[in-house]
């Protein structure tokens, strides 16, 4: 009875703390909801002598607001996309009330593609003749990208500027896993097929180091190119600086021509002060892009009948329906209600994904071939990513547009099964026996060890998909599959080489890929419609209401965010292997460069 009474004690404890949890989240929603009916929403308006605040987020998803929710507040705040960002500082050229643009931090660490849009967007800012101010107290390359669009760069007198040249880090796990008794049952189909390796080795392959060493240079080249443009400094000469780290400390960077002036951030305030003839101590009007972005921006023609679905793929490809920020049965859904729609003439997918579930990315692209059999032009514009299972959908396209900076190939496939054998035995002494109907009845039992019998199995099956994988890129690039074998085999290439060697047409962003598919399908007249469709912030809060595991995974997520900062992308792999059913097409762990 006593036993009874405490665990009756201990659920109504529970359930009370999660009324009281779901109460104070009601008043907040509620308290937000009222703001806005009320007026008390916070409106920043345009005066004469604005100026751009550029400071990029960590969040930079391709699609306003396709963000997971645990990313949102109660503001009723947009989570600005790539392109809207691009398009917001686009909008401030031509408004006679924005004076310049102050850059200041790069929080994060982006793709060279994605900062690429908004990097293209300033240096169009800059033909207008407005000024382009940028300060900070410390660069890197990331940083430094976008700050070296800026007519004039101030750094901190004790600032530091870390521009030697780009490297690559991977993390790996084996001597770990020996150490807990975690081991894998790895299967892989392409000898640059490198996902699985920090599971299997303790440090980066020769086939691995060739492929990630020349990526490194084609990004590489393309980044000291640009920025040199954009600094009116030989490439060359720019190329030695950051060899040799020459640029190390703030008189060298400014000796070297990086940096236009060593002062503080009153000094580039008071810069700006005098570009718009204002005293001293006059304030300066900041506004950011996200207050300044309006869905008119766009210049959409609504009388236009005719539409161009732009369609949105970003993250991993997973079996679920997955949530914002991930690719998975809402995609299948999606594209056949738009196969439907006869107003849509053409579309465009937009691809910034490292792959994922082979069986998603397959059901993805049927989904796609029966929108061609329609006879309406389906192109592809890649982002940062556009490898494994984020290269077979694109597979199929009339026409693939890949940024300079865009990381796609990764034509291979892989399966890890974990092995529990060892850590169940002899760590923990747990001991398994199995009786079974036949000689394959007990066979591939994480919590045995796996022997020939499997690995002839799993290995076929990994085999029969990358013959497949084989056979949709040969079909869709008019290659034969022994073509497509000598540049696929799990390798990964930049861009320029992607085109070079016949994976993609043409060096392009998604403004190219709408143009070519507004042709292909001979529009003169139309607007742009954006899949999936994204809900306020408010509303996807709310949602999360009707679904209470769905709530507490975002909440979990978001401590995990929070509390791990850069490790979080190691758990969140782990989650993934943890989590993946069946064969993969997914592209090596998340390469960043630095």
């Amino acid at each position: 009875m006593a036993q009874f009474f405490k665990f009756l004690f201990a659920s109504c404890l529970g359930t009370l703390l999660a009324l009281l949890l779901l109460f104070f989240i009601t008043i907040g929603i509620a308290t937000s909801l009222a703001s806005k009916s009320m007026g008390a929403e916070t409106i920043v308006s345009v005066t004469d002598n604005s100026v751009l605040r550029i400071n990029i987020p960590a969040q930079l998803p391709e699609q306003t607001n396709n963000v997971a929710m645990d990313n949102f507040s109660f503001r009723d705040e947009k989570v600005l996309g790539i392109h809207d960002y691009a398009i917001a500082i686009k909008k401030a050229a031509e408004d006679p009330k924005i004076k310049g643009i102050y850059i200041g931090a790069n929080q994060g660490n982006h793709g060279y593609a994605s900062l690429k849009v908004i990097r293209d967007a300033l240096l169009e800012f800059r033909k207008s003749g407005k000024f382009i101010i940028s300060y900070s107290n410390y660069f890197d390359h990331n940083s430094y990208y976008i700050a070296s669009t800026a007519n004039e760069i101030y750094l901190h007198p004790l600032g530091m500027t870390d521009l030697r040249g780009f490297d690559v880090s991977i993390p790996f796990f084996k001597e770990l896993m020996e150490k807990i008794g975690l081991n894998f049952n790895i299967y892989y189909a392409g000898e640059f097929k490198s996902a699985t390796e920090p599971y299997r080795l303790d440090k980066i392959s020769p086939e691995n180091k060739l492929q990630l060493k020349e990526y490194l240079n084609g990004q590489y080249s393309e980044y000291v190119n640009q920025v040199a443009q954009s600094r009116n400094i030989e490439s060359n000469s720019l190329k030695t600086i950051f060899d040799g780290f020459i640029a190390s400390n703030p008189m060298k960077a400014f000796d070297t021509k990086l940096i236009d002036s060593i002062a503080y951030e009153i000094d580039a305030l008071n810069n700006m002060r005098f570009k718009m003839n204002l005293d001293l101590n006059q304030k300066i009007n900041f506004i950011t892009p996200q207050e300044y972005y309006k869905a008119d921006f766009k210049n959409q023609d609504y009388n236009a009948n005719n539409r161009i679905a732009v369609i949105f793929a970003e993250g991993t490809i997973i079996d679920g329906k997955g949530e914002e920020g991930q690719i998975g049965k809402k995609y299948i859904k999606l594209l056949r209600d738009l196969r439907a729609n006869k107003s849509i003439k053409a579309f465009v997918l937009r691809v910034n994904s490292g792959g994922g579930s082979a069986l998603m990315s397959d059901d993805i692209l049927k989904e796609i071939d029966l929108i061609k059999s329609e006879g309406k032009p389906f192109i592809t514009s890649m982002g940062d990513y556009a490898a494994s299972g984020g290269y077979y959908i694109a597979a199929h396209s009339d026409s693939i547009f890949a940024s300079p900076h865009t990381l796609t190939g990764s034509i291979g496939v892989f399966a890890m099964i974990p092995n529990l054998n060892v850590m169940t035995d002899k760590k923990i002494g747990i001991d398994y026996d199995t009786i079974g109907t036949g000689p394959m009845a007990s066979k591939f039992n994480v919590f045995l060890p796996w022997g020939e019998d499997e690995k002839k199995i799993m290995q076929g099956n990994v085999e029969h998909i990358y013959d497949q994988f084989l056979t949709i890129v040969s079909i869709g690039r008019n290659m034969s599959k022994d073509q497509v074998h000598a540049i696929a085999r799990g390798r990964i290439w930049n861009g320029p080489k992607a085109k070079e060697i016949g994976l993609v047409n043409e060096i392009g962003e998604l403004e190219d890929a709408i143009h070519c598919a507004a042709r292909m399908a001979s529009l003169d007249n139309y607007r742009i419609s954006e899949y999936p469709t994204q809900k306020d912030p408010i509303q996807k809060i709310i949602d999360k209401f009707d679904n209470k595991d769905e709530m507490i995974e975002s909440q979990l997520k978001s401590v995990m965010r929070a509390n791990l900062g850069e490790l979080y992308p190691v758990y969140e792999e782990w989650n993934a292997i943890k989590n993946n059913k069946g064969v993969q097409m997914k592209m090596p762990y998340v390469i960043q460069i630095h």
